[in-house]
Parts: C-alpha cells; sequence; structure tokens
C-alpha cells in the first residue's frame, strides 16, 4: 500500500528519527523515500529589514543549497537498495510538506514531532499536527523520546501492535486498512497484530 514514503526533515537529528523508520517501511513495501527538507526566505528571518532583492537572492540560493547538500549527506544514511529521492522548498513548513505531499504522489509521511506541549504548542504550533490534521494521506508521527519501531520487536516473543480506536462510524473504519498495512510493514518479517478498541460512554444512573 505504501509505495512512496515522503520524510519531512529540518536539519536536526529529531527528525532523521524518521529516516529509518520510513526505510522500513520502504522496504517491506518495496517502495522508495522521499527526503523533503523546507527552508524559509531570508525576508521571514529578518522582518525588520526593508527587502533587498540582490540580498534576499543571494541569501535564498545559499540556503537552498544548504537544504540540496544536507539531503545529500543524508540520503547516504539509507541502504542503496531502497530508492532515495530528495527535494528542498521554499516556504511555510506545514503548506509546503503537504504540497510536496501532493506533487510527489507520496502516500504515506513520516515524520517526528517537537514534543511541545502548554502554551509553547499554542503559541509556536505544532508542523507535525498541521500534517497530519490536513493531510490527504495517512501520517505517522514520532513523538521525540518516545519509542522508534526502525527495527524487530525487542521481544522475539510479543508481536509489535498497534491500537486503532473505533467509534462505530465508517470515518472511523476507514484507519483499519493502513494500519493494518503499517504494522505489516513494520513488523516484518513477523506478524503484527493490531488492537481494536471501542470506548462506550457510560449512561448516567438513575
Amino acid at each position: 500500500m505504501f509505495q512512496r514514503i515522503l520524510v519531512p526533515l529540518d536539519g536536526s537529528s529529531r527528525a532523521e528519527r524518521a529516516i529509518p523508520v520510513a526505510a522500513r517501511i520502504a522496504r517491506a513495501s518495496r517502495g522508495s523515500v522521499i527526503l523533503v527538507r523546507v527552508v524559509s526566505t531570508a525576508i521571514e528571518f529578518w522582518p525588520y529589514m526593508a527587502p533587498q532583492p540582490t540580498f534576499t537572492q543571494m541569501a535564498n540560493t545559499t540556503a537552498l543549497t544548504g537544504a540540496e547538500q544536507y539531503l545529500s549527506v543524508v540520503s547516504k544514511t539509507i541502504q542503496d537498495d531502497i530508492p532515495t529521492e530528495t527535494v528542498a522548498l521554499f516556504g511555510p513548513p506545514a503548506p509546503t510538506i503537504l504540497a510536496a505531499a501532493h506533487s510527489h504522489q507520496a502516500d504515506l509521511i513520516v515524520l517526528c514531532s517537537h514534543g511541545y506541549t502548554g502554551m509553547t504548542r499554542w503559541m509556536l504550533g505544532s508542523v507535525a499536527e498541521k500534517v497530519a490534521r490536513h493531510a490527504a494521506v495517512p501520517v505517522l508521527v514520532l513523538r521525540e523520546g518516545g519509542a522508534v519501531p526502525a527495527g524487530p520487536h525487542p521481544d522475539a516473543t510479543r508481536p509489535l501492535r498497534a491500537l486503532v480506536p473505533l467509534d462505530g462510524s465508517v470515518h472511523a473504519k476507514t484507519a483499519l486498512e493502513p494500519a493494518a498495512f503499517l504494522i505489516a510493514a513494520l513488523a516484518a518479517p513477523v506478524a503484527g497484530a493490531l488492537h481494536l478498541v471501542r470506548v462506550i460512554k457510560p449512561l448516567p444512573t438513575a
């Protein structure tokens, strides 16, 4: 099912934690990985400066070249048997990632969140949350500091498991098929398992 897996990167080791997970899924599905680095224009870094076309163009060219070089280096960490593409783009992170997923026909996005909570999350927002909310394809979000299913389950007696919450609606059931494909790819070569959960709201007592 997942033939083209897109991985947004921001140059941090945190974001790069998504790469081996995407590579594992791509290998199981005989698919490919698309590494995307989104950079902002120079004027966004210095909003108090009046636009200067020559300076902005030079800064943009430098930033884009740096992003392309970074992606070239990072792509070499993926095994040769997995086809890998690299894409460097300008723009606001979340909308540009979504546009890249559409234009490159990605059918899965794998990315790592910052793990912000509370006021910081409210002020800065979350690129991962925006991508997951608005993407037209499934999105696997890895929490910072959380487990990274980049290899077989450490306990050979236990299958890798995914939990799928259901509420009885057709909309909720659409998560079943991608969840099954995802857990099968991550658990390969052994079998994984799906846990289906339905929460029933208790009736008020008399």
